[in-house]
């Protein structure tokens, strides 16, 4: 990350951020100089990860946070305020995804409650805790971070995952609308496609079960589009220090030029691996 970057004195709030992808942007937000607030439904993940990151030199606050619940949410936005005096940016980070991919009737009732319930009800409920502070002290940021199926392409095989990314990019366009002369801003945010400890080859092992040809685009895609997490962190943060994040409305990393430095990175792929075929 570039050590140029300085968010020295912001108050920033990441949820479900002890694990994955919110935890590799807390950290990097708390070096950049940004005092964070963490957390997740675990107390102990959260104390653990504060306490990392300020013997390394940052500011962190553990806060409780369910996003699921209401009250904690509410909490923790009352602690943030009476520790800091200000809630500068909100990143909406916590997501549910479902353990691997399906179709839709064989998912059950179960799956698709657990995603709507975290990743549309958590996203709103952190939202509204947040937007009530910010618009009091008159200005704000928050972030949602949205995914695959918000563009309303069909997510093959994930469907309860993507029709909820669906649902936040548009509630979130719409909370632009509604409040963004009021000093506070709403961001979608899609970090692209991850390289995670999720997208190993188990879920293409899943996929030959329901498809045999997507099965064998599964490492193509990975290859061509993934990034590990560290990514998408970077680029998340030079958005919110260089005050892009207080204008503008969408910001995706996924565009034509990614899509084209990755066929080319496909094309030396084939062409080393056909060589070492030959050795």
């Amino acid at each position: 990350m570039d050590t140029q970057i300085d968010l020295k004195g912001d108050v920033i709030v990441v949820t479900g951020c002890t694990r994955g992808f919110g935890r590799v942007v807390v950290v990097d937000l708390a070096k950049a100089g940004a005092r964070v607030v963490v957390s997740s439904p675990w107390q102990d993940e959260n104390d653990a990860l504060a306490a990392e990151i300020t013997a390394s030199g940052g500011t962190a606050l553990s806060c409780l946070g369910d996003v699921t619940n209401r009250d904690q949410l509410r909490e923790l936005v009352a602690t943030t305020m009476s520790t800091f005096g200000r809630l500068d940016v909100w990143i909406n980070n916590a997501a549910y995804e479902t353990p691997g991919m399906s179709l839709a009737l064989d998912f059950g009732d179960a799956e698709f409650d657990s995603v709507n319930s975290v990743n549309v009800g958590g996203t709103y409920n952190g939202t509204m805790a947040a937007l009530r502070a910010m618009l009091e002290q008159g200005h704000g940021v928050i972030i949602n971070v949205t995914g695959r199926g918000d563009d309303l392409r069909p997510t093959l095989y994930t469907a309860p995952y993507g029709a909820s990314k669906a649902w936040i990019r548009s509630f979130t366009r719409t909370l632009r609308g509604e409040y963004g002369k009021r000093g506070v801003n709403f961001v979608n945010f899609n970090p692209g496609v991850m390289i995670t400890e999720r997208m190993d080859r188990a879920e293409a092992e899943q996929l030959a079960e329901i498809n045999p040809r997507t099965e064998k685009l599964f490492p193509v895609v990975m290859r061509v589009l993934g990034d590990p997490p560290s990514v998408a962190s970077e680029k998340l943060i030079e958005f919110i220090a260089s005050g892009a994040a207080k204008k503008d409305g969408e910001f995706r990393l996924i565009n034509l030029r990614k899509v084209i430095k990755g066929i080319g990175g496909e094309a030396k792929y084939r062409v080393q691996n056909r060589n070492s075929d030959k050795d």
